[in-house]
């Protein structure tokens, strides 16, 4: 299933994978750099998908409209990036009935969830998932992301590659021990593509798509 809306006038696409009735919905945002159609978005969704969950992806309006000049354009101001994950809430409560909802997403894209949720503005998550938490800039680990995540009201989990370059394990533990309700899967020898290997990046995705699923059923239930 495929739809769109508009924030700020410009135009939004999401995708659905997965049955939804009878499913946790997990609502997935991608990463700065690349839309959800990228491989690592179309696998995490199907992958979810495959293991009982219903899976909503979509663009920000940035990407949507770089993927229809066929440009490559930079991320939208925060506060639109931010009204447009409120805006796909909108429509993900309204999908799901009454069932539990996840949100979360790929580096940029969860770390707007966590902001989202940090500010209040998605009471009717029961969860938030990070694939590749962007927890500083490139080659700068002193300059933290953090300070909002102890607001997050709940649990939360963490999947990062031990070799992440925007996220240095180190500086990553220390702000984990200051949470109440997380979880964090370390994945050795993996970069921020969550990716041992460049040339088959998908190759050991079973073992973060189970720990992502395994999460969702237990936030759930």
């Amino acid at each position: 299933m495929t739809d769109s809306f508009e924030v700020e006038g410009r135009p939004v696409s999401w995708v659905r994978d997965g049955a939804l009735r009878g499913r946790p919905l997990v609502v997935l945002a991608h990463g700065a750099g690349a839309p959800y159609t990228h491989p690592f978005m179309v696998g995490a969704a199907e992958g979810l998908a495959a293991r009982g969950c219903c899976v909503v992806r979509f663009h920000f309006p940035y990407m949507e409209a770089a993927q229809r000049e066929g440009k490559k354009k930079g991320p939208d101001p925060q506060r639109r990036l931010l009204a447009t994950w409120r805006a796909m809430l909108d429509r993900a409560v309204a999908m799901r009935g009454r069932g539990p909802l996840v949100i979360g997403g790929k580096s940029m894209g969860g770390r707007m969830a966590s902001m989202l949720l940090a500010a209040g503005d998605a009471p009717e998550a029961v969860g938030a998932v990070y694939l590749g938490y962007p927890l500083h800039p490139p080659g700068k680990p002193e300059k933290l992301r953090a300070d909002h995540l102890a607001d997050v009201p709940v649990p939360q989990l963490f999947v990062q590659g031990a070799k992440d370059k925007l996220c240095d394990p180190a500086r990553l533990r220390p702000v984990l021990r200051k949470l109440k309700d997380v979880e964090h899967l370390e994945l050795e020898g993996a970069d921020h593509s969550l990716a041992r290997s460049r040339k088959t990046p998908m190759a050991d995705a079973d073992v973060w798509l189970d720990a992502v699923a395994d999460f969702v059923r237990r936030v759930s239930a």
